[in-house]
């Protein structure tokens, strides 16, 4: 189960965690490479093979809300886990038209922790 800012999202096909180090580094005068760590931040991007109209403006408008946002997902190091995020690039394609209304294919929601 996925949740932003306390709404629960559309089962998605994928959730890709992933991790990364912010740091300071330089070389000394010697040439030896110095490096302090910072901060670990994750990564995480929730992908929907399809999804219905409703279910993306859902989506959509839960990102236009506010700059960060409320993640709550299942990291594999620390089990359920909610973290401050904010959004990327949002990605889609349209796939068909049912009944008036569309739906939406390869949908990527890509969030990096604050």
């Amino acid at each position: 189960m996925v949740t932003l800012n306390g709404v629960q999202l559309p089962n998605p096909s994928a959730v890709e965690v992933g991790r990364f180090n912010l740091s300071k580094s330089g070389r000394s005068a010697s040439g030896l490479m110095n490096m302090e760590i910072i901060a670990k931040k994750r990564t995480v991007a929730i992908r929907f093979s399809h999804l219905a109209d409703s279910d993306l403006r859902m989506i959509l408008d839960q990102l236009d809300s506010r700059t960060f946002h409320t993640l709550t997902y299942t990291d594999p190091q620390a089990g359920p886990t909610t973290i401050t995020v904010y959004v990327g690039d949002v990605a889609y394609k349209p796939w068909r038209r049912v009944n008036e209304s569309w739906w939406w294919s390869d949908v990527s929601v890509p969030l990096i922790e604050r």
